[in-house]
């Protein structure tokens, strides 16, 4: 007899969009940065509910960004250089209160 038991993490990387969802709430609910779930599924808008996204893996620690911090003190903090951050979260920025994926792989 086979018995069901509940998937602590995303196996399929997949979630299917609820009303009241955001990208924010949904980022956090899986401690992803946004800009890296944005790219991944080409995003311009949020999509309405129903819609499917493909979450990527967060592979590594997030960070919250504070202010005054920048792209090169956050990359120098975590020893990455800015190739490696851009890859990692999507996108080749900071800003205050950003969640992002930081170490190495």
């Amino acid at each position: 007899m086979c018995t069901l038991e509940a998937c602590k993490r995303n196996p399929f990387g997949l979630y299917r969009v609820q009303r009241g969802d955001t990208l924010r709430s949904v980022c956090a609910r899986f401690s992803l940065p946004p800009a890296l779930v944005a790219a991944k599924n080409g995003l311009r808008a949020f999509p309405p509910e129903g819609s499917i996204l493909l979450l990527p893996e967060a592979a590594g620690e997030t960070y919250l960004v504070r202010p005054g911090e920048t792209l090169v003190s956050v990359c120098k903090k975590f020893c990455m250089t800015e190739e490696e951050f851009s890859a990692r979260n999507g996108c080749s920025y900071v800003y205050p209160m950003q969640l992002v994926l930081v170490g190495k792989e």
